[in-house]
């Protein structure tokens, strides 16, 4: 009985210490984001979500061979920018608003990037930095 609880108590532990692992993982910054390039470009919002987990700025642009397309950028938590008072807030944004944004691209999600630079469309300028693509 004895050894029933040790081996109960390690498997426990085993699968706490996993998914500990796999949490991380869902949120690696560098496995999701190509750090080695980063791209930037103009467009005007379609939406803002200023909501957990990451703040959204849905974004059209226009190719080269004049079709529309629709970007995802994505930035850190808003918890972070109110607590800080960082500079970007619920109502920065909204639909119409033309901007410059620059990020590194996903490596899986075509049209998606994560934010280094937002320009605003009084031309105010924010940087946003991520620890993990920092090394940190």
């Amino acid at each position: 009985m004895k050894d029933r609880w040790a081996l109960l108590l390690a498997s426990a532990g085993a699968i706490g210490i996993l998914q500990s692992r796999a949490g991380l993982a869902h949120h690696s910054f560098a496995a999701h984001y190509d750090l080695d390039r980063e791209i930037t470009f103009a467009g005007i919002v379609t939406d803002y979500r200023f909501i957990n987990p990451h703040v959204l700025i849905l974004l059209e642009t226009t190719a080269e061979d004049g079709r529309v397309v629709e970007w995802i950028a994505e930035a850190g938590s808003p918890t972070l920018y109110r607590r800080m008072n960082m500079g970007l807030q619920s109502d920065s944004l909204g639909a119409g608003d033309a901007i410059t944004v620059a990020g590194h691209p996903s490596r899986f999600n075509e049209n998606d990037m994560h934010l280094t630079t937002l320009v605003f469309p009084d031309g105010r300028e924010m940087t946003f930095e991520n620890a993990q693509a920092a090394g940190r």
